[in-house]
């Protein structure tokens, strides 16, 4: 029998259903949904500029993406997908033994397995050439081509582009498409799709454009390609199939009419602003207003930000279209506050409706998703989702979360209003992978690099940046491996016109232009026009787009003028000890004013193990100076009078040891811990102690909001030295109480040398810092004023410029020169590599198959070099095989998860990470055994699965103590105070 109407047997979803879905209903919900978020999460601006694209209006363009969306799963209709669902399925795959369908499909039975998604792209360029959609020639071919490619790649990689002879007979280079019925079929769906949408245009049809082989901007098409797979994954869901079914009746028929094509799309059409709303997507939209009218809690502004306030909006409304926007000032002057202002200028004058504030680390994440919430709710015109985004985000408490009673309530309140506006993320936005399709989204950058890597699903975080305003936090903070991704991610941001404020404390002037400059590029302003950007004032701003380049000449000013006081301590370094006695010295001195009198002060230490050495012997110091009653140190408050020993007052000083290698919900508490005792007074939860000394490492030099007396720092690069110096006499509006001994902020750099005083950096901290880079920075803070104190701001951009200053002059130059060269080679391996994973620039990629594929080794793609972390799990057992996730053996390790199927609740899964410990991966890897894996029925779980046991053995009696496990020349033990150990075994 011939088939010529549309055959409602073909089957679209089964998995889960009671009755299967027929294709052609998914295919028209799918369509449906792309027209709600075309219209719900689409810019103004995008759309117009797809419109562009596609030589039609507005209204036309809608249409043909939504006749795309409903094309993607075109490729089931194929033998083996259909005998795959009829296997499954029994009795409902008869009808493919009728003649239609079993004539000559040649390839059905092959053994290599046809994916559903290649079909699509290997059917599509035919269908679309049926329908007028030019074909002639290879330029020609290129829309079709990128239409064929996005559709089938919507399970997330692209395919390679179809053969030109495929355009023809897609059959003659995969019989396994089928022939006869299936290729009547293919095209009957097509048309009563496109019939359904109104028959939408051929993109070609006004100006023969794409004949000319222009085809779309790439940085358009990735934009359709994520909303392809939104749209599939919103209209998949399974209560809108069973709704739909339900509204069906009983058995698939019907689809052979047309009015029961429309009722169904007709209801489709009405589900799915709601499904889009449902899921949390949809634009955010800031009210415009004065800096003051913003950030009312501010009492008046800094010079910085008034100085935005009162050029930004001119600048931007140049005519220029999108553009970056550099903001370079030291800490405390209120780089957040102007970037978020700026983001609502930006977004008012191009249209962009959402925002995604970018960090460098987990922690300054967290951080910042509390101001970014605080702004938005404040802000806002109506309620928006706002995710956090990073691997441990789930462990944050302040990541609020959706009613679990109604996941897709979003707001108890009206529209319209400001007051009480929702940010709370959904369910949906929550899953792996979606957060960054949220209006507003706070991570860390990695979030978005991975969007310049060929990673699967990019385009969902080409669509998650397209519509919004992006705030890089810390521009400067980054390798050559990464800072290379960031210049590509830039490239990318300036195709997509996508407005960028890069935020720094201490970018060097070159680095600065590059940034600006990879932007330009993208956006589409050439060197060959003979722009030259102007080195941005410091503190000041610099905004740049396509046709100009505007901002202070001169510095803004500041507040927080200062004079540091900056000594450098040279410390001999001993490789037989743990903390030389040198260096216990120098910091015993720096710290004696805290003892003696109180104050608050932080010790910044290059290695995790350092900082845990460093602790260890300043708390023995202590013990040993205040007396061994003395509980200061311990991580519990200690009860009223049950101190002894010491001086009247001096043991009131408490110390911390922070750093990341601590399990997650211990290091959350520790740094809420940090601050509520070195926060900006007045703040609530904020109480400044009396006498407090932070140990730490690298982790609190960046965005946190600590405030201390006096920093006391290893050496490290000039950048990182003032970026840390920030932390020093913060806050002046309130001040924090000041003990008699600080008369101005202090950062004291200990700087180890080896017993002919020259610079020697321990093994331990092995190329955590380019040599090249510290002896650079040692001789020019050494030679600076000769002790005169460094003035902030003013100092700031020429001792960042002066480490990198080609004409520098040494007092040991041959070293110098092998160092830099060492530091050089380095920089450019890195930047060699990051070339070789990340995607093309925009303008010069071939096509889409590269977006997501990559000819280099997939343990090379990672936005970070050396970033591989394993995720350790410490368990604890008395000898009896009964494991224990903690030290006190209270709280059982559990087999199987809370739920009748033996799986793990959210909750659970959130409890469970907050006992793990991250860890840099090593060559101790290769010695884990049965002991360290999870249990079975942790497979089930991704977040789970991945971990690694470390079993701990619990004494009892007179050896009472905690003993770890040896894993190569490893030895690894977790503590309540310490952290994660790693102890090297002499065997």
């Amino acid at each position: 029998m011939g088939v010529d109407v549309i055959d409602a047997r073909l089957l679209g979803k089964s998995h889960g259903l009671a009755e299967p879905y027929p294709l052609m209903g998914h295919l028209l919900d799918t369509a449906m949904v792309a027209g709600a978020v075309w219209e719900e999460v689409l810019t103004v601006p995008q759309r117009v500029e797809l419109a562009a694209a596609l030589a039609v209006d507005v209204e036309g363009a809608k249409k043909i993406v939504m006749f795309w969306a409903g094309l993607h799963d075109l490729g089931k209709i194929i033998p083996q997908f259909q005998q795959m669902l009829a296997r499954d399925r029994p009795g409902h795959g008869g009808f493919l033994a009728e003649a239609a369908y079993a004539g000559d499909e040649a390839g059905a039975d092959s053994a290599a397995r046809l994916r559903h998604e290649v079909a699509t792209n290997q059917v599509l360029p035919q269908l679309l050439a049926g329908v007028g959609y030019p074909t002639d020639g290879p330029l020609g071919q290129l829309l079709v081509s990128q239409v064929a490619q996005v559709l089938g790649g919507h399970h997330g990689r692209y395919p390679r582009g179809v053969e030109i002879k495929s355009f023809r007979d897609p059959l003659s280079d995969c019989p396994g498409l089928g022939g006869g019925g299936w290729v009547v079929q293919r095209s009957e769906h097509m048309r009563a799709l496109q019939e359904v949408l109104g028959c939408p245009e051929v993109p070609a049809g006004r100006s023969g454009r794409f004949g000319s082989g222009r085809g779309m901007p790439l940085a358009l098409v990735v934009v359709v390609a994520g909303l392809v797979i939104v749209s599939d994954w919103l209209a998949s869901q399974e209560d809108v199939i069973l709704a739909q079914q339900r509204a069906l009746g009983p058995g698939a028929g019907g689809f052979g009419e047309s009015a029961s094509l429309w009722a169904h799309a007709e209801r489709a059409r009405v589900m799915a602003p709601s499904l889009v709303f449902g899921a949390g997507l949809g634009r955010a939209v800031f009210r415009e207003g004065t800096f003051a009218s913003l950030f009312p809690e501010v009492r008046s502004a800094f010079p910085l930000q008034a100085s935005l306030e009162a050029g930004l909006p001119a600048a931007v409304g140049a005519g220029g279209g999108p553009g970056v926007l550099l903001v370079t000032a030291p800490p405390g002057e209120g780089k957040t506050e102007a970037a978020l202002y700026a983001a609502t200028v930006m977004a008012a004058r191009f249209g962009s409706s959402g925002l995604f504030f970018a960090l460098p680390t987990q922690a300054t994440a967290n951080q910042m998703y509390e101001r970014v919430a605080r702004f938005a709710r404040r802000n806002l015109v109506d309620s928006a989702q706002l995710t956090l985004l990073h691997g441990a985000a789930d462990l944050y408490e302040g990541y609020e979360e959706a009613s679990e009673a109604d996941p897709r309530v979003l707001s108890d309140h009206g529209g319209g209003g400001r007051s009480g506006v929702s940010v709370v993320a959904s369910w949906w936005l929550r899953m792996r992978g979606r957060g960054l399709l949220a209006p507003i989204a706070v991570g860390t950058v990695d979030q978005a690099l991975l969007g310049v890597l060929p990673v699967k699903r990019n385009a969902l975080r080409h669509l998650g940046l397209s519509g919004k305003t992006v705030v890089v936090d810390e521009a400067h903070a980054f390798d050559a491996y990464t800072h290379a991704l960031l210049l590509r991610l830039l490239t990318w941001l300036g195709a997509m016109r996508v407005p960028v404020v890069l935020l720094s404390a201490t970018v060097t002037g070159r680095t600065a232009t590059g940034l600006v400059e990879a932007y330009l590029e993208g956006a589409g302003r050439r060197r060959k026009g003979g722009y030259v950007l102007p080195p941005a004032a410091y503190p000041g701003w610099l905004y740049a787009d396509a046709g100009q380049v505007t901002g202070p000449v001169e510095p803004v000013g500041s507040v927080r003028s200062r004079s540091l006081d900056v000594v450098v301590r040279r410390v001999v370094h001993t490789h037989d000890t743990a903390v030389p006695d040198g260096r216990l010295a120098a910091l015993i001195a720096e710290l004696r004013g805290v003892v003696d009198q109180g104050g608050c002060a932080a010790v910044i230490c290059t290695t995790v193990a350092e900082a845990q050495k460093t602790f260890e012997a300043l708390r023995e110091h202590f013990d040993t100076v205040l007396g061994r009653g003395w509980e200061g140190w311990d991580d519990r408050e200690p009860a009223a009078g049950k101190r002894s020993g010491g001086r009247e007052g001096a043991d009131t000083v408490r110390l911390r040891l922070l750093h990341a290698r601590f399990p997650g919900a211990r290091r959350a508490a520790i740094t809420a811990e940090a601050e509520s005792w070195f926060g900006r007074v007045g703040s609530a939860g904020v109480a400044r102690p009396r006498g407090a000394v932070l140990v730490s490492t690298q982790i609190i030099e960046q965005s946190l909001d600590f405030d201390f007396d006096v920093i006391v720092s290893d050496l490290a690069p000039m950048a990182l030295l003032l970026q840390r110096a920030g932390r020093v006499w913060r806050h002046t509006e309130p001040a924090p109480p000041r003990p008699g001994w600080c008369t101005g902020p202090r950062l004291a750099v200990l700087a180890p040398v080896g017993a002919d005083g020259k610079l020697c950096p321990p093994a331990a901290w092995g190329d955590v810092y380019s040599p090249s880079l510290l002896q650079r920075t040692l001789e020019l803070l050494e030679r600076h004023h000769d002790g005169a104190p460094v003035e902030i701001p003013e100092g700031v951009q020429r001792l960042v410029d002066g480490v990198y200053d080609e004409e520098f002059d040494s007092e040991d130059p041959e070293r110098l020169m092998q160092h830099d060269l060492e530091r050089l080679g380095a920089e450019m391996a890195a930047e060699g590599l990051a070339s070789m994973v990340m995607l093309p620039k925009p303008a010069k990629a071939d096509g889409l198959f590269q977006l997501t594929t990559s000819a280099a080794d997939e343990d090379l793609i990672a936005t970070r070099l050396g970033a591989e972390t394993v995720q350790l799990l410490p368990v604890f057992d008395r000898g009896d095989g009964v494991r224990w996730l903690d030290a006190q053996c209270t709280v059982p390790l559990p087999v199987h998860g809370g739920r009748r199927d033996g799986r793990f609740t959210r909750e659970e899964v959130r409890g469970l990470l907050g006992y793990v410990v991250p860890c840099a991966h090593g060559p101790w890897m290769k010695s884990r055994t049965p002991a360290n894996e999870v249990p079975g029925l942790w497979a089930q779980e991704p977040c789970l699965a991945r971990l690694v046991l470390l079993p701990h053995r619990v004494e009892d009696g007179p050896s009472a103590g905690v003993q770890g496990q040896q894993m190569g020349d490893r030895l690894l033990s977790v503590s309540h105070t310490l952290g994660l150990v790693m102890a090297r075994c002499e065997s």
